[in-house]
């Protein structure tokens, strides 16, 4: 019997800032972009971290955790996938069979063997928390249940940890957050895939060449409602480009 996964509704404070506009996604499981167009595999001289980062994100395709509609605080009591039944951490994480857009950033890093951001994130906000916008959810101190799972913690530790790309080239692996409603603020997050089309309309600056291939992005939206690999970097905003540097 499955268990059900705890949650504690706080109606009056913005929990997780991510995936919360529900626009329809182009699904990409039949192979075809919006245009017609058939995604291919790209060869790239990957770096062993790359390489841990795209491996984390095709298990969380293969996967397929549903988004969480709720985007609910929860006691993380998984760990390996098994309700352990009281608070975990480090390692800690919610139902696997659910999660939103930071759920597949923390699971492919950990499945990949990356690093655990549970524990780093929470490590982080304590030794720099002026650095995090902590006071924007009305936080007096880091909650390892929560932090890891925001859009806004997530880019601060990127930028603080990993490469911040300024150019339009994009490697497997690379992490894209998004400002999807106009206010600065991330709300969504992916995970650049090994798939690319050829995208002829894609405008680039001239310093930048005339490469014209657009990646696919692992992420985790509210439609189709699961962790897909989809025609998304155009769609809204791009507001965080991250490399891991090893």
């Amino acid at each position: 019997m499955r268990e059900f996964h705890k949650i504690i509704f706080i109606p009056v404070l913005l929990l997780i800032v991510s995936c919360s506009k529900n626009e329809p996604g182009t699904n990409t499981k039949n192979s075809t972009d919006s245009t017609g167009n058939t995604p291919e595999t790209r060869k790239f001289d990957l770096t062993a971290g790359q390489q841990k980062i795209l491996a984390g994100a095709k298990k969380c395709l293969e996967v397929k955790f549903n988004y969480d509609v709720t985007m609910g605080y929860y006691i993380l009591t998984y760990k390996d996938g098994v309700n352990t039944g009281s608070k975990v951490f480090p390692g800690g994480d919610m139902d696997p069979g659910f999660g939103v857009c930071t759920e597949v950033i923390i699971r492919a890093l950990r499945w990949g063997g990356v690093c655990d951001l549970q524990e780093e994130i929470y490590n982080d906000i304590k030794a720099n928390w002026s650095d995090y916008p902590m006071s924007r959810w009305g936080a007096k101190k880091p909650d390892p249940n929560i932090d890891q799972r925001r859009v806004p913690c997530q880019m601060v530790w990127f930028q603080r940890h990993w490469k911040t790309i300024t150019l339009s080239y994009y490697e497997p692996g690379d992490i894209i957050a998004w400002d999807m409603d106009g206010d600065l603020w991330g709300d969504h997050i992916g995970i650049v895939s090994d798939k690319f089309i050829e995208d002829l309309t894609l405008t680039l600056p001239e310093d930048e060449g005339t490469n014209k291939l657009k990646p696919l992005l692992i992420h985790n939206f509210p439609s189709p409602g699961y962790v897909a690999e989809e025609n998304v970097l155009n769609r809204w905003k791009i507001i965080g480009h991250y490399r891991i540097t090893d």
